[in-house]
């Protein structure tokens, strides 16, 4: 795994690459950026759908940005941003969800020209780790990978962090609250905008302290409640909770009693687990299986 000296250098070879060759496309997004405040994501209306209609699922233990490269349709990833900083450290070699997202498309640029607007607005508001559901919806980010150019739309929305909001003494309750809000309002917003195809990691699982089965459910029972509103969702997710999401929504989907192939079983890697002390950063064992940084 690269130094942080390593991806801080590759950062800086990566913004300077977004800055000049897609300064139109990120001036484009930033111009046409939306913003949803806290609570009107989740009021937004369904798309209508036809009579039969379901949503199909797929995990894998990808990247977002690879699984972005062999979607299909209208795409919409989602970023579980940082709320005050954008990008979160990622200038200074951070490695966590968002950085990899602006690792490789000119994502950071887009955060950088919404943080006034967005980021900056938010101080005051993060409500003991847990946040709020005001959303970022970035139309047309530019992605690059070896070679390859895709545009797809980013929808940054921040995860409560459960670890974080007991030590500050919010209760259980207040928590599983905050968590249910948050991913209606993700998946509302995908679906208001027309996503054939939402890649999404394992919200709010892992670093952030909650239960996997628990996030699972949440998504499940959405899915069950409007299918077909969004038409598939790739779930892009750490190994730590890869079989729990393979289990729901991989080769077996209870919620549509549908049978599909498996996915692949992720293969054990070797990773350098050397600890960070950046709150921006998650441990490497959070990391999907069988890849590397890129730089």
């Amino acid at each position: 795994m690269p130094t942080r000296d390593e991806r801080r250098a590759a950062a800086a070879k990566n913004l300077a690459l977004m800055r000049g060759a897609f300064a139109g496309d990120t001036a484009k997004t930033i111009e046409n950026a939306k913003i949803y405040e806290d609570g009107e994501g989740r009021e937004l209306e369904l798309p209508e759908v036809e009579e039969g209609a379901v949503t199909t699922t797929s995990v894998t233990s990808d990247f977002a940005v690879k699984a972005l490269h062999a979607a299909h349709g209208k795409v919409v990833l989602v970023d579980p941003c940082s709320f005050t900083r954008p990008g979160g450290a990622y200038e200074d070699g951070a490695f966590g969800p968002e950085q990899i997202l602006c690792s490789e498309s000119n994502l950071y640029p887009v955060l950088q020209g919404c943080k006034s607007a967005y980021h900056d607005a938010n101080r005051g508001f993060a409500s003991g780790q847990l946040f709020t559901d005001r959303a970022l919806y970035l139309p047309d980010v530019t992605f690059t990978r070896d070679g390859e150019i895709r545009h797809a739309d980013v929808l940054a929305i921040p995860e409560p962090n459960r670890a974080r909001a007991l030590e500050n003494h919010r209760s259980e309750r207040e928590i599983e609250v905050a968590l249910g809000a948050r991913i209606e309002a993700l998946l509302r917003i995908a679906a208001a905008s027309g996503a054939e195809t939402l890649i999404v990691g394992a919200f709010g699982a892992g670093p952030q302290g909650f239960d996997a089965e628990v996030v699972i459910e949440l998504f499940r029972a959405w899915i069950a409640a409007h299918p077909g509103a969004i038409g598939h969702i790739t779930f892009a997710v750490p190994r730590a909770a890869f079989g729990a999401f393979d289990d729901a929504f991989g080769a077996f989907d209870d919620a549509f009693g549908e049978v599909r192939e498996a996915a692949p079983q992720p293969t054990d890697v070797t990773a350098d687990a050397t600890a960070q002390d950046d709150e921006d950063e998650f441990d490497p064992n959070d990391l999907p299986e069988g890849v590397t940084f890129r730089s």
